[in-house]
């Protein structure tokens, strides 16, 4: 799916662009920014287009285009439906729910219509513990990491299945000094996913962890 409307700059909101599965997408709300975070890491989602359909509704007797935020496409192997999202603070959609319902019904029959799911996210969905276990390993993602550090961390993992970044660090990082450069290396390893974890319980040192799929 390609996007059908261009996002300009505004001076009301923050604008920009950041990068989700590998695409240069453009938002226009740090909302929108940081829900684009959460489904750039979310392994299941396979890519999203911002503004992507214009579809027509009737409102007061008039025809008017209605263009949500995004569109988001799952992997086959999530078995999930393809979903068409509205990105809205909490306190606007509640505000003015009414004026918008008919466009959001007319998007809701256009769903169930093409086998979509269409939802509206406000902070509440967006900024939870995912994106607060994202924002803390993610600046680790560009870290230099000795290869042996790498291959050892990944072996055990592997050995054992599933275990927890504190019997990692105890494991092979003993003393202040080596457990702060162990802790570097496991969260590179979470935020280039080469170990996976729960991204929507708070990451921790108890924190379970295991090798990809």
């Amino acid at each position: 799916m390609e996007q059908v409307r261009k996002i300009k700059p505004t001076r009301l909101s923050v604008s920009g662009r950041i990068l989700c599965k590998g695409k240069s997408i453009p938002y226009e709300s740090t909302l929108e920014r940081d829900f684009l975070i959460i489904q750039d890491f979310h392994p299941d989602i396979k890519s999203v287009t911002a503004q992507p359909i214009s579809i027509k509704f009737q409102k007061n007797g008039r025809e008017y285009l209605y263009t949500p935020d995004f569109y988001v496409e799952y992997h086959d192997f999530a078995n999930r439906k393809d979903m068409i999202v509205e990105v809205k603070p909490e306190d606007l959609w509640r505000e003015n729910w009414r004026e918008w319902s008919d466009k959001w019904k007319a998007m809701q029959r256009y769903c169930q219509k093409e086998g979509l799911v269409f939802h509206i996210y406000d902070e509440n969905r967006i900024r939870t513990v995912a994106l607060d276990n994202i924002n803390l390993i993610k600046g680790f993602k560009n870290t230099a990491i000795e290869e042996a550090d790498i291959k050892a961390v990944l072996e055990q993992v592997e050995l054992m299945g599933i275990t927890t970044i504190d019997y990692l660090l105890t494991r092979f990082y003993t003393g202040k000094l080596l457990r702060n450069h162990g802790t570097r290396v496991i969260y590179h390893l979470l935020a280039t996913q080469k170990l996976q974890f729960n991204l929507y319980e708070q990451l921790n040192e108890q924190s379970g962890i295991w090798g990809q799929a």
